[in-house]
């Protein structure tokens, strides 16, 4: 369980960073809760040079082929402690594996915000859902409400306008903070 380089998450920065420390002959572990991070959540990736249209989903699988073949590791799970040593550091998963390394680096991302409206969680995966791409097909025929004004926001709108039969977007501001392209395919 040693290793010369540890990469804490799995999703497109953590992949492109295996992908240099494996090129550079580092033996690389990616610990992770997914292949993918946030981009599992993209049914379109549009603004990745040289893809145009692929799934989010799509794209990190070629990712994670490509950083394999370059060797890196991967070990499913979440890593609750980091210890400095003399060596380098202790990763502990919440598994109770422990994990070796020289150098580590820290690509995890992040996690979707909670609104902190009452019964969110009693209900999450219950009607309520942070991830469109996933849950969109359960909503066939229903109306929804989607909370935000990014791009996650909006491009969820965009998708779950193909099932539901209303989209509500509700959100602070007096304008969307979404890119204007992903804007105007949702006013269309």
């Amino acid at each position: 369980n040693k290793y010369d380089v540890i990469i804490i998450g799995g999703g497109a920065a953590g992949m492109t960073a295996a992908i240099y420390t494996c090129r550079k002959k580092l033996k690389t572990l990616i610990v992770t809760i997914d292949v993918g991070g946030q981009n599992l959540l993209t049914e379109h990736e549009e603004n990745y040079p040289g893809y145009m249209e692929l799934s989010g989903p799509k794209l990190m699988s070629i990712f994670e082929d490509q950083a394999r073949k370059f060797g890196a590791d991967f070990v499913f799970g979440k890593a609750n402690k980091i210890e400095k040593t003399p060596s380098g550091f202790n990763v502990s998963l919440a598994n109770s594996e422990e994990y070796e390394c020289r150098a580590l680096i820290l690509a995890y991302g992040k996690v979707p915000r909670s609104l902190g409206v009452p019964g969110e969680d009693k209900f999450m995966g219950r009607g309520v859902s942070t991830c469109a791409t996933c849950d969109a097909p359960l909503f066939r025929g229903k109306r929804v409400a989607v909370a935000g004004g990014g791009n996650s926001a909006i491009e969820a709108a965009e998708l779950l306008s193909k099932f539901a039969t209303h989209v509500y977007v509700v959100h602070r501001r007096d304008a969307f903070r979404a890119d204007e392209v992903t804007v105007e395919k949702v006013r269309s």
